[in-house]
């Protein structure tokens, strides 16, 4: 009786023993109690992404839905640090090395695929004997959701702005901000009359109040000039540097800068601060479609009805998911980026940010155009916001980019 006692306790310890040493090489086993802290196999694998603060909200609740699911590499738990930062601050960031208190990104995530192209080019500058900053092959950049570029206005001024419709858009906005009258000139040259309850509120108003963020940290800046530069030349492609030395663009160009009261670095918070401080602040400002849909309804009781604006042409922010085959990146790193990047592209999360923060999904798969009272589309129809957009301009090369902010550097930032 003894030996068999004591073979079944031997038995036991061996037991006992392997599922520990297994647990420590593979990782736990679902739910089992062995799910101990053995050395170095429990160290997180952190990864860091720096992203555009347009996405915030959804990025926050996705990264919650993703930690809930214990995703591992190998025996590892994955652990997400995020970090909005201005698209083009992140990638001049990344090119210098410069991390400050952020952390080293193993992934960035800017509004536009152009600030990779950026990235690429600066950090091929800069480190002229490292290889690509960006991953390739099955680890390459992938696009997570699209939103288009819109400029959001109280409706009662649009109105009068646009009395027949925005068909003129960036010259109309030009001639408005340009007009020393502010209000009362914009009703006078639209054929108001000086009894009509439109010229009596416009005398309240002042100047036109026009805002967008800065083109040296914010990617809805620089695409703000760009449409504003397609518009003076009222074309949708060819953009060329002439185009950009051309004296009387520049004068025009200059007459809507000067007139925007401050640049915001984050599109986000811009946003944010047009519902909170209302007409007073802001009355028109360029935004992406996927904020406007998510401020309407909270700014509607408070300053009247905010209402959506598609320029003819407009620009659509794509959103790429970039892996950083960086030198202070690990491989375990890039594969739990990834297995991040492919929750975000699952449906469930392709829906989320469709139907809770107004992104157009890259999933084919997700229908925008459908009869539920929940899709932004629909629930917003009455404040402007519309499925088709008319056109698209051509993404300028980055010569024309690059002299087109140093013009704005030069003449125009304060």
């Amino acid at each position: 009786m003894e030996s068999l006692t004591r073979l079944i306790g031997i038995g036991y310890l061996s037991v006992v023993l392997i599922l520990l040493l297994l647990t420590a090489v593979v990782g736990p086993f679902g739910d089992a109690p062995l799910q101990l802290p053995l050395g170095p196999a429990q160290t997180p694998v952190e990864v860091t992404i720096w992203y555009g603060t347009e996405k915030r909200q959804w990025l926050e609740e996705a990264a919650q839905r993703f930690a809930a699911t214990n995703p591992r590499v190998g025996r590892r738990p994955v652990q997400l640090v995020l970090r909005g930062i201005g698209s083009r601050e992140s990638v001049e960031r990344i090119a210098r090395q410069d991390f400050q208190a952020d952390g080293q990104p193993t992934v960035v995530s800017p509004a536009s695929s152009l600030w990779l192209e950026v990235l690429r080019a600066e950090w091929a500058a800069r480190n002229p004997t490292a290889a690509t900053i960006i991953a390739e092959g099955p680890d390459a950049p992938r696009l997570l959701v699209l939103t288009p570029l819109v400029v959001v206005a109280w409706e009662e001024r649009a109105s009068i702005l646009w009395k027949n419709g925005p068909d003129d858009f960036w010259h109309d906005v030009h001639a408005a901000l340009a007009n020393e009258e502010g209000w009362i000139g914009v009703a006078r040259a639209r054929g108001f009359a000086e009894d009509s309850p439109e010229y009596r509120q416009a005398r309240n108003w002042g100047f036109v109040k026009f805002g967008h963020t800065s083109p040296l940290t914010s990617n809805s800046g620089t695409q703000a000039l760009i449409l504003q530069a397609y518009g003076y030349h009222r074309k949708a492609s060819g953009l060329t540097v002439a185009d950009i030395l051309d004296p009387d663009f520049q004068q025009w160009l200059r007459d809507i800068q000067t007139a925007v009261l401050e640049f915001g670095d984050s599109t986000g918070t811009f946003m944010t601060s047009m519902v909170q401080f209302g007409p007073s602040k802001y009355d028109l400002v360029v935004v992406y479609e996927n904020l406007a849909l998510e401020n309407i309804q909270a700014a509607q009781g408070r300053w009247g009805k905010l209402r959506i604006y598609y320029p003819p042409a407009t620009m659509f922010s794509d959103h790429p998911y970039a892996i950083l085959e960086a030198p202070w990146t690990t491989p375990e790193q890039r594969q739990a980026a990834a297995q991040f990047r492919d929750f975000l592209l699952s449906r469930p999360l392709q829906e989320l940010a469709f139907k809770s923060y107004g992104f157009r999904p890259i999933d084919p798969d997700v229908p925008v155009l459908t009869n539920d009272p929940d899709n932004p589309f629909n629930k917003y129809r009455d404040s402007g916001a519309q499925v088709a957009i008319a056109q698209q301009v051509e993404t300028p090369s980055a010569e024309v980019i690059a002299t087109l902010l140093d013009f704005w550097r030069r003449q125009v930032n304060r």
